[in-house]
């Protein structure tokens, strides 16, 4: 039986994924780079969405509207409340989380790393939020360019905004869309990365590629 505290876990997953089952079905979405988008698929290499962690509800938004959530596996942060709220949070759309504890069991978190490159390369999508779990914002960790070459990944780079949301007084400024608003939404030109490329290469990419698309998204 579970306990009261992974009761509460639980509940707050499925409350996440209640609201943003509601944002999915009012808001009303500009898309911009949906080329950039079919680019990316043409190429027949795995999907990698990634974004700036303050910009995780609009992409999840947008995926549970237009692409499905049990087309997703996706990292989260193991051996933490956070990370299994996030576990619940995606489970309950259908996607596939597998839990990364670098600190309590690296052996289990290598494994599950390679659970998800295993699916990327089975046809499954993933995303990201390179600067996550805690930042800084807009500081890429290794984790985004390190499985982007393993699963040889097409990275779409995602910028999301809305004026009608509210920002989370916390380092990343969290953006939490209002149900009814305009969400716009902007799609990079995908990277397409080598096994063989540089980890801060394939950093160095990313960051001008989400730095371009989270201006032009606010703008």
């Amino acid at each position: 039986m579970a306990t009261l505290s992974e009761q509460s876990l639980q509940f707050q997953g499925n409350a996440l994924a209640f609201y943003h089952r509601i944002l999915a079905g009012t808001l009303r979405f500009q898309i911009e780079g949906q080329a950039n988008v079919s680019k990316a698929k043409a190429s027949g290499r795995p999907l990698l969405w990634l974004f700036w962690h303050e910009q995780l509800s609009t992409f999840v938004t947008y995926a549970v509207r237009f692409v499905g959530g049990d087309k997703f596996t996706i990292v989260t942060l193991g051996g933490d409340p956070r990370g299994d709220i996030l576990s619940n949070f995606a489970s309950s759309l259908g996607a596939t989380p597998y839990g990364v504890d670098m600190q309590g069991n690296p052996m289990e978190a290598g494994r599950n790393v390679l659970r998800v490159i295993e699916a990327l390369k089975a046809g499954k999508e993933s995303f990201l939020a390179p600067d996550g779990p805690d930042g800084p914002a807009f500081e890429p960790k290794a984790g985004a360019s390190f499985l982007a070459r393993k699963a040889q990944a097409a990275v779409i780079p995602v910028g999301g905004f809305t004026k009608a949301g509210f920002a989370l007084r916390r380092w990343d400024k969290y953006l939490l869309p209002f149900p009814f608003g305009r969400l716009r939404l902007v799609f990079g030109e995908p990277i397409f990365v080598q096994r063989r490329d540089k980890d801060e290469e394939v950093t160095e990419k990313i960051v001008r590629a989400l730095t371009a698309v989270y201006q032009q998204a606010r703008s």
